[in-house]
């Protein structure tokens, strides 16, 4: 299920799913974290994917992991479909 799906943006929110099923896809050289920042890196270089991590503010409110790809990586809507109909 993508969560933001703004065709012109690099990236596109994803769950965890896609998010997993984009990094058995690639061949990664390189991650690097800074912060709450998690990027992952391809063998070129290019970052693949991001990951937020999940944290809780000052005031004791909960906030999940999000998860980033490449919005080129992105399968065609009908390829999505035909994942979720098996």
């Amino acid at each position: 299920m993508m969560m933001n799906s703004a065709s012109n943006s690099v990236f596109t929110q994803v769950d965890y799913r896609q998010f997993r099923q984009h990094l058995a896809d690639i061949t990664t050289n390189a991650v690097k974290g800074k912060g709450y920042e998690t990027a992952i890196y391809d063998r070129k270089g290019d970052i693949q994917a991001i990951v937020h991590a999940a944290s809780i503010d000052t005031n004791g409110r909960c906030y999940p992991a999000e998860y980033f790809i490449r919005t080129s990586a992105i399968p065609a809507v009908a390829e999505l479909d035909w994942q979720y109909a098996a």
